[in-house]
């Protein structure tokens, strides 16, 4: 559903052929956006691969036994990595997608390249606790 105001047009006439064109354009912009859907970034990290879904979300996170060697906060640190590198190459995917579809140029790929930017231009990192003074991550040792 859209916040679109109904009567934003009724003073403004359509010209011959601005209907069609609006439909081809939503109609692009729909089959767009299932394409998106569909698509899955990957990204890979000291031994941690991880999958994303076109929206995101982790799909798919691989440990091996060599990245668990040094810890718990050092696996975090490459999990975190690895889900990084697979929300960059989805959102990478997004951009040429966006591109090939409504040109590069185009309004509609500059407001998903910033779109991406927003969403997925922070840098990723271990949220920190409020459980008091230190946590242990599993081998006897405190960290702050």
């Amino acid at each position: 559903m859209t916040n679109l105001d109904p009567h934003l047009f009724e003073d403004t006439p359509l010209a011959s052929g601005d209907l069609a064109r609006l439909m081809e354009q939503a109609q692009a912009a729909f089959r767009w956006r299932a394409e998106v859907d569909r698509l899955i970034g990957s990204g890979e990290a000291d031994g941690v691969s991880a999958s994303v879904t076109g929206g995101g979300a982790v799909s798919r996170l691989d440990v091996s036994d060599a990245a668990c060697a040094d810890g718990g906060e050092e696996l975090s640190r490459r999990i975190i990595a690895a889900v990084r590198a697979a929300q960059d190459d989805l959102a990478e995917q997004v951009r040429r997608s966006a591109t090939l579809t409504f040109g590069e140029d185009s309004a509609q790929a500059r407001t998903v390249s910033e779109g991406s930017a927003q969403r997925f231009g922070r840098s990723a990192s271990v949220i920190e606790t409020d459980f008091g003074d230190s946590v242990q991550w599993g081998d006897g040792r405190d960290r702050r």
